[in-house]
């Protein structure tokens, strides 16, 4: 199967709070690129779902994160979102945990 991301996840192990329409839930990203994030979380969430994220301030950081996506997976895992619109890498660069 032909790799379809438009850059590279990087794992990371992030709290975020995130809403949809029905839920507010507060779960840990387990990997984030430019373009998406994957969210572990038992919580059902349909594909297809807008969803508002906020990351909070990282060290260094007084500004906490706001991400506007789109439910494009969902797992017995966790959910995969794609951003409306991309974030820069520096934006994220805090958050990244290389390995």
């Amino acid at each position: 199967m032909k790799e379809r991301r438009l850059s590279q996840r990087i794992t990371c192990s992030t709290a975020v709070a995130y809403a949809t329409q029905t839920l507010t839930n507060i779960e840990y990203i387990q990997d984030i690129s430019a373009w998406g994030v994957f969210i572990r979380t038992k919580e059902p969430v349909s594909v297809g779902e807008d969803i508002t994220m906020t990351i909070p301030p990282q060290t260094g950081s007084n500004s906490s994160i706001k991400i506007i996506g789109e439910v494009v997976r969902a797992t017995a895992n966790g959910i995969g979102v794609k951003f409306k619109m991309g974030i820069d890498e520096s934006v994220i660069r805090p958050l990244l945990v290389k390995k």
